[in-house]
């Protein structure tokens, strides 16, 4: 029997993450970026919501205003599963009565992904925004995981000057043997052209900032509440990068949702 889908609102990933299932079975769409709603006759087998799931009214997200689970209801039942990233722990009581449920941002492999899409995504942007290269640029990352890691190597493969700040001195070692410079936590930013920040807690005081020059950039790559510290001079220039992969290179973005639900037994 062909296998049914429902997909929910969300970002451009939603889009290209429909067409790719269409190979996979049926597929419904409701408030998806790009299509028109076309809603199945009954629950389907699997509902795809958002990634991330909610949004900040912890509604499911969307283009516009959220939607309320029972927007969707009789869509679902207890053989419906459910699939999203950064899902409620509250799920099954948003969601009564239906299936098993699989975060996806949960799956190493999509989270590994996600890190180097945003990597790729972060430099981008940068140099957009600097208008130049960064070949040469003094650049700090702050953090050194899923994120931090694959950034340090695109930057290090553009011949900038990087330095990784981390805590561990495991992880420093890491870095270091891969070549960066490497500072522990707290401490100043140094000559740094470029910071970007992958910890989601401020890590760099308000007076290592202003020691700065006036153009140098901080790239917030961390979710909320961020690394930034209070009291930052005004017209510091910041740049905000949440959520990059949905929002710059979505198709790629959805083929790794793809795998991660193909990888849940549950989806087979």
């Amino acid at each position: 029997m062909e296998t049914t889908y429902l997909l929910v609102g969300g970002d451009r990933r939603q889009f290209w993450l429909s067409r790719l299932l269409v190979s996979r079975g049926r597929v419904y769409t409701r408030a998806v970026p790009g299509l028109e709603d076309s809603l199945p006759p009954g629950p389907v087998d699997v509902l795809v919501l958002p990634t991330p799931c909610l949004d900040g009214a912890g509604l499911l997200r969307t283009a516009g205003p959220g939607l309320r689970p029972e927007a969707l209801a009789g869509f679902w039942d207890g053989r419906t599963r459910i699939c999203g990233g950064a899902l409620p722990a509250d799920l099954a009581a948003r969601f009564p009565g239906c299936g098993p449920a699989a975060d996806l941002l949960a799956d190493p492999q999509v989270a590994a992904v996600n890190g180097r899409l945003t990597a790729e995504a972060a430099v981008e942007l940068a140099r957009e925004r600097l208008e130049g290269s960064l070949f040469g640029l003094p650049c700090l990352v702050l953090g050194y995981g899923r994120i931090g890691k694959p950034l340090a190597e695109l930057l290090g493969a553009l011949h900038a000057r990087v330095t990784v700040a981390a805590r561990r001195p495991g992880v420093r070692a890491e870095a270091a043997q891969r070549g960066f410079a490497v500072r522990d936590f707290p401490g100043g930013a140094g000559e740094s052209a470029v910071i970007f920040n992958t910890v989601p807690a401020p890590s760099l005081s308000p007076a290592a900032l202003e020691a700065l020059g006036p153009d140098c950039l901080w790239v917030e790559l961390a979710s909320e509440p961020g690394g930034l510290p209070e009291g930052l001079r005004p017209g510091f220039p910041v740049l905000r990068a949440n959520s990059l992969p949905g929002r710059r290179l979505p198709r790629s973005a959805a083929a790794a949702l793809l795998e991660g639900i193909v990888r849940k037994e549950a989806f087979h």
